[in-house]
């Protein structure tokens, strides 16, 4: 299974430092990332539903209220809707 991630707003540093990482091991920024990630992942003992309940909080502190998602609307449209009401 194939998906793509965009990354947006990544501080300079950050990306510089990356850039290097992967440079030093002889991948591309994307393959450092996804090893990077990945690894982060298998570490992270975090349960599906705590980790929901984090992001509705998170979003609920951002935006002021949590609405749950109605409508088959996509990811994408969800986060349209929540940067436009920026």
């Amino acid at each position: 299974m194939s998906t793509t991630l965009t990354i947006r707003n990544l501080a300079l540093p950050v990306k510089q430092r990356l850039r290097v990482f992967a440079a030093s091991h002889g991948r591309s920024m994307e393959a450092a990332a996804r090893e990077i990630l990945t690894q982060a992942m298998a570490e992270a003992e975090v349960e599906p539903l705590e980790l929901a309940r984090e992001m509705q909080r998170r979003i609920a502190a951002v935006h002021g209220t949590w609405k749950k998602p109605s409508g088959g609307k996509s990811t994408d449209d969800i986060m349209r809707e929540l940067r436009s009401n920026e």
